[in-house]
């Protein structure tokens, strides 16, 4: 991941601006950590974004990061053609497991706590 992406998404995690949601990017105004990131992504003009039944949709996903949001982000692959089909989530070993950023959100860890988990390992 590209350091200025991780300290602005750290930033965002820690600043109290967003509301924590969990199973979607964005719903009725509560983001989760990946929504945060994707918001990060849109602001700099690297995604689309629309509003749909509250619903927040970056390049049209609205579960999982966008190819550009990776790609901005510096996790993903140069071509989306050979991206793994699983991708869309940002993976990394947590207490000696593996986990994604999403997983620890839907779990219940706060935005706080995310942002000092991507700070130490990722």
């Amino acid at each position: 991941m590209h350091s200025r992406i991780k300290k602005l998404w750290i930033k965002a995690l820690r600043s109290g601006e967003f509301k924590q949601g969990i199973g979607f990017l964005e719903l009725k105004g509560k983001y989760c950590a990946l929504g945060v990131l994707s918001v990060l992504c849109m602001l700099e003009g690297e995604c689309t974004y629309d509003l749909e039944n509250g619903t927040g949709k970056y390049d049209n996903k609205k579960h999982s990061l966008s190819f550009n949001t990776m790609k901005w982000a510096g996790i993903a692959q140069e071509n989306e053609n050979y991206l793994d089909p699983k991708a869309g989530n940002v993976e990394l070993y947590f207490r000696n497991k593996k986990t994604t950023i999403s997983n620890l959100n839907d779990e219940g860890k706060s935005f706080r706590e995310i942002a000092r988990i991507i700070e130490l390992y990722l």
